[in-house]
């Protein structure tokens, strides 16, 4: 259940990214399909985005504040090149974010997978 939680929140956060936000795909860009290696690339992107974020606000907590603008932009940088690590530029992966939140079918998926990967499985 906590995996579930996790992988949630992980979700969440990546639709909301706080201080270190990806803009959000407009809805015309919303894709209608997703393939399932597109499904896999943005779990892996997403758990991948989640433990940057986790060192991040780590950090974030006893940084000043000319630290977390440097913080801001090398944790930006390290979201962008994980998610061409695995395929996606930031509008790619928000229209996938934003189906995967539109569509119950594609959130399970994405639940399963980034579970799966969690677990090594």
């Amino acid at each position: 259940m906590q995996l579930i939680r996790s992988a949630t929140i992980a979700l969440a956060a990546i639709l909301i990214l706080g201080p270190f936000s990806l803009q959000a795909a407009p809805l015309a860009a919303i894709p209608d399909r997703v393939s399932q290696r597109d499904l896999r690339n943005y779990a892996s992107a997403l758990l991948k985005v989640q433990e940057i974020r986790k060192i991040a606000d780590r950090s974030w907590k006893s940084a000043s504040p000319a630290e977390r603008a440097s913080l801001k932009a090398q944790s930006q940088s390290a979201i962008y090149e994980a998610l061409a690590r695995y395929g996606f530029t930031e509008a790619s992966f928000n229209q996938i974010s934003a189906a995967v939140e539109r569509t119950p079918a594609l959130r399970r998926r994405v639940r399963d997978l980034v579970m799966r990967e969690s677990l090594d499985l």
